[in-house]
Parts: C-alpha cells; structure tokens; sequence
C-alpha cells in the first residue's frame, strides 16, 4: 500500500478544500469503498449505538462528573479506559476521540503522517491499531499566521475498518458552544508525559479536571504569550499551574457533561503557574466537520 492523493476533483467539490489541503489517504479496497460511500452516494449509516454521555444516565453521570482533584496527568493516577471510552491514541504520540466508529477528531498539529489510530485498552501498549484511510485538514489550519499558528487546529481521521462498540471503545457527541464558559470543569485525558520534557510517554491512561478560563483573563496573563489566542480557542487552568495536560496528549479530548467540547492544542510547559492550556474549540467545528463527513451531528 501507498501514500496517495485521493478524489481529487471530488474532495474539491464536495468539501470545498483548498488545492494544498486535499486530504491523502491510503489505496486499499475498502478505502476506496468508504471514499465512494462518504463522497459519492453521501450516505450516512442509521446510528446503532449510544454515545457515550447516553450510557452515562442519573447516578452515573453525577459520579462521572465529581470532581477528583488528585487525578491529573502531570504526576497523577491513572483512570480505566471505560471512563473515557472515547479517547484513543493517534500515532505514538497524539490523542483523538471517537466521533463515530468510522471517524476520529484530533488535533491538525499532529500531522498527516502516522498511519493509525489506536483503541480500546487502559494500558497504551495493549491498545488495538486501526488503519486510516484518510487525514481531512482543516483548510484554514496554519493559514492565519496574522491572528495565531495554531488556529483552527482540528482534523479528522477516517478508518479503514470500524472501531467495534464496547464499554472501552465508544464514540462521543459533540457539546455546545454554550458548554464552553469560565468557571466549567472539563476533564483531559491522555497517554502524555508527567512532567515537561523530563518523562516519557505512560502506559496507563490518566486524567486532569480543569477549569475553563475567560477569554479576556487568558489573554491578559502577564507573561503575554496567550494575548493572540482566537475565538477557536480556549484556555483551562489554574493560575497557580499544579493541573495541566502535557507533551504526547496533544489532539486528546477536552470533555463537559460527558460531550467533546475540545481538543489539546498547545500550552507553555506543562501545569507552570501563569500558562494555562489551550484547546480548540470543538463545538465551532460542527460545521466543518459535517461537510466533511456528512453526519447529522
């Protein structure tokens, strides 16, 4: 198998991509079978399955939801994947989320280069590799230097075969813009390091509560490194630092009232006092990420 660029025309018409943003894919029979069926018939199968917020019902979703401050992935303990059955890796060293068992969102920075995605255990060396067909680019993704280089920081990834539906693999709605205000504890999970730039990738999934800030107090840190984020973008944090997501969760999931609401995008060192994380800014994309695979999300 190789590295092609795929429905040309098609990809131009249809998703409206700019020339330098066709997304590439791999040349195998079934490939080929979901490019007709996402591009040319346009269909969408019925969906057969909950989402992960419509498992989580009454008690469930209240205990889901508690706050447990010792949980972070800089130097904290690690959770099941059935708490976040939606988190995957993406390549080695990248997260995503389950959208649906043919598609994953993660974040553009990861790059188009890694050729699967990963799913379905706690543990980063159990997890099972699913083949991608085809990396779909935001096209304004690094486009808009003037504003800031991490803007529309979203891409999606269509799989080769699906990912089977169990209580460690199970795709996630996407929130609200409204979900997305200060004071709101979203949860950030991860296979990253520990510590910035003197640890290593872990075994065991971990998870971080952190706060949504404003807009206006991100942009205002006094170290002036946040004053350009977009309104793509949001920040969650702690003043102090202490919480923080880290190298190797980046694309991984930002989630409220069990919804995606973002993805890690950037940040300056890990849980540092004054430098809170970054995250597109999921709900935003609906649009988007509707043309590109034809779902009614």
């Amino acid at each position: 198998m190789f590295r092609i660029i795929v429905f040309l025309s098609v990809f131009c018409y249809v998703s409206n991509y700019d020339i330098n943003k066709i997304p590439k894919g791999l040349l195998t029979p079934t490939c080929v079978a979901n490019y007709y069926q996402v591009f040319i018939t346009r269909t969408v199968p019925l969906r057969s399955y909950h989402y992960f917020h419509e498992v989580l019902q009454g008690h469930d979703l209240l205990s889901y939801m508690r706050i447990h401050y010792r949980w972070r992935i800089v130097g904290g303990q690690r959770i099941s994947i059935e708490e976040a059955p939606f988190q995957v890796m993406y390549g080695k060293y990248c997260g995503g989320a389950i959208l649906t068992p043919y598609w994953v969102l993660t974040a553009a920075h990861c790059t188009e280069k890694h050729q699967y995605v990963y799913a379905g255990s706690t543990r980063r060396s159990e997890t099972k590799p699913y083949t991608i067909c085809a990396h779909f680019v935001h096209p304004l993704w690094n486009t808009t230097h003037k504003l800031h280089s991490h803007d529309y920081d979203y891409q999606l990834l269509l799989l080769e075969t699906p990912i089977p539906i169990s209580n460690d693999a199970r795709p996630i709605a996407i929130g609200t813009e409204s979900d997305i205000r200060p004071g709101i504890m979203v949860s950030v999970s991860g296979w990253g390091h520990l510590h910035y730039k003197k640890s290593h990738m872990q075994e065991y999934l971990h998870r971080v509560y952190v706060p949504i800030m404003s807009q206006n107090e991100c942009k205002e840190m006094p170290n002036g490194k946040f004053r350009d984020i977009t309104p793509r973008m949001f920040c969650a944090g702690y003043i102090n630092g202490t919480k923080d997501s880290c190298q190797g969760d980046s694309g991984g999931p930002a989630v409220y009232n069990g919804k995606l609401v973002g993805l890690v995008s950037f940040g300056v060192g890990c849980a540092e006092p004054l430098n809170p994380g970054v995250y597109s800014n999921v709900p935003l994309a609906r649009d988007w990420i509707r043309s590109v695979t034809g779902l009614p999300l």
